[in-house]
């Protein structure tokens, strides 16, 4: 690992969870004996009036450590999920006073000379820290910095308070920190904090941008190799569900759209893993397919119950008063939807999805793709298409009546070509093929969803002795069921459409 680049985890931890965590075997079987330390860190951050550090991509500061001082220059690299991995450069001082000169002997490329152009550099906000700091060895390879920071960001007149974890690798890899961020995920809930100490005191300023997710989506190269490229996909859309889970923490209003914003991003995992599955050794698949299970499972109980609510709300502006006079059945689903929101938010709250995604984000690290290196992504985006063609034609139905199973199987089926083509664009699916595969995903999810699965509307009223209840129950599973043959019809026309154009 390149010593001038700098990779942590950064998270943020509840106090009480974090003074559990720090009392575990997993921090003090894993401590450096005599590594433990306190410090007292006063930081000041330095631009041009015309940021033109900032803009340049690079953050100058200067760090007082009790009588010692460091300037440090770092250039923005990669960063998601958390994890971040930064170029830094550090010159020891005399006096906190910010010089130019030295940073290119440690390897920095740019001529800080030539961009400053005669500017001055002055102070834009210090950030002051207690901090308690100690050595893990999580591993016989891996040494990680374990940094406690508390203390506060102060910008003019604008204050931010700092809290947060940071798992610096020392030596080591990639890998061994994202396996040991799992390990701690298991232990207590953690959260990422995905905005650096710089971009938060810009924030302050005025100067920075609130961190939001990505607009559109990664562009991978095609022509690439698939462990390569794929992996780059997986930590997009794990990092896309880790901010989520931040925002709907910090906003209990969003919550109500949890299934709307986090359930796309884990079908994106699945279908990527559909994808890769004819490389993957035996189990790995099944394994990684549970792992999403969990919280994913929840997030569809939640758009299932949110869609019965709408049809029986529309069922009962038709059928009006004198038939449904009653509001039973709607306030039944309201409180079983409340149930699932709850359901989520404690999931939220004890930080099962960060759970989930370290674990497959140390898993995508560690695990060796098999002749992944000798296949790039087209070839297997061609591939993994012909099977699914494959899957689709031995399904055998007959007449025009899909039934449940070959239903729920096409489901599948669509939900990986249709996910893994809008993260990766695959050309071997023609425009007019693309669309006839889009037109069955939304037949077919029609049908599943609402011909074929009743079973969160039963739960629902179960155990209830309310003649009224059932009776509503009745009307819509009725209302649901009378569109059958047409809904069938209409999927299975999609169905041959879709078989048809993929022989092409």
């Amino acid at each position: 690992m390149d010593k001038t680049v700098e990779m942590e985890m950064k998270l943020t931890i509840a106090h009480k969870d974090l003074k559990k965590l720090l009392a575990s075997d997993l921090i003090v079987g894993k401590t450096v004996k005599g590594s433990f330390a306190k410090q007292e860190l006063v930081t000041t951050y330095y631009d041009t009036d015309a940021y033109k550090l900032t803009e340049a991509g690079m953050a100058y500061r200067i760090r007082r450590n009790g009588k010692k001082y460091e300037a440090t220059i770092k250039t923005e690299q990669a960063s998601g999920g958390g994890l971040s991995a930064r170029r830094e450069f550090n010159i020891p001082l005399k006096k906190q006073e910010p010089v130019l000169t030295g940073f290119a002997e440690l390897g920095l490329e740019a001529d800080l000379e030539a961009l400053l152009a005669g500017d001055e550099l002055h102070m834009l906000f210090t950030v002051e820290v207690k901090r308690e700091v100690r050595l893990l060895q999580v591993t016989p390879g891996t040494v990680l910095e374990m940094a406690i920071d508390q203390g506060r960001i102060t910008a003019g007149k604008q204050k931010e308070k700092i809290d947060e974890v940071e798992l610096e690798i020392k030596d080591g890899t990639k890998a061994d920190l994202l396996e040991f961020t799992a390990q701690l995920a298991a232990k207590v809930p953690v959260f990422i904090e995905p905005r650096s100490k710089f971009a938060r005191g810009l924030h302050l300023l005025g100067n920075g941008k609130e961190h939001e997710l990505p607009k559109g989506r990664l562009k991978i190269d095609r022509g690439g190799m698939v462990q390569d490229e794929l992996s780059k996909l997986l930590e997009y859309y794990s990092d896309r569900i880790l901010q989520l889970q931040n925002k709907l923490r910090d906003d209990s209003n969003l919550l109500v759209q949890a299934d709307k914003l986090l359930l796309p991003q884990f079908k994106h995992l699945q279908a990527l893993l559909a994808l890769i599955k004819p490389l993957l050794a035996d189990g790995e698949y099944d394994k990684m397919r549970k792992l999403l299970g969990e919280p994913a499972g929840t997030l569809d109980v939640l758009f299932r119950y949110k869609r019965l609510l709408l049809q029986w709300q529309a069922l009962h502006g038709t059928a009006g008063s004198n038939w449904l006079q009653r509001p039973l059945l709607a306030e039944k689903l309201t409180e079983a939807m409340e149930s699932i929101l709850a359901e989520i938010n404690k999931q939220i709250e004890q930080g099962v999805y960060s759970r989930c995604i370290f674990r497959l984000l140390a898993w995508t690290e560690q695990s060796l793709w098999q002749n992944s290196y000798y296949v790039e992504v087209e070839q297997l985006a061609g591939c993994r298409i012909e099977d699914w063609y494959n899957l689709l034609k031995e399904l055998e139905i007959k007449g025009e009546k899909i039934d449940e199973a070959q239903a729920k199987s096409i489901l599948r089926i669509c939900e990986a070509m249709y996910y893994s083509r809008r993260s990766l664009k695959i050309d071997r699916i023609s425009k007019t093929a693309w669309k006839d595969i889009q037109e069955l995903y939304k037949r077919i999810q029609v049908l599943v969803y609402d011909v074929y699965s009743s079973k969160c509307l039963l739960n629902c009223i179960k155990g209830n002795n309310s003649r009224a209840l059932y009776r509503d129950s009745g009307l819509l599973i009725g209302w649901r069921l009378q569109s059958m043959q047409a809904t069938n019809v209409k999927a299975f026309k999609a169905y041959c459409k879709v078989l048809e154009d993929l022989k092409k």
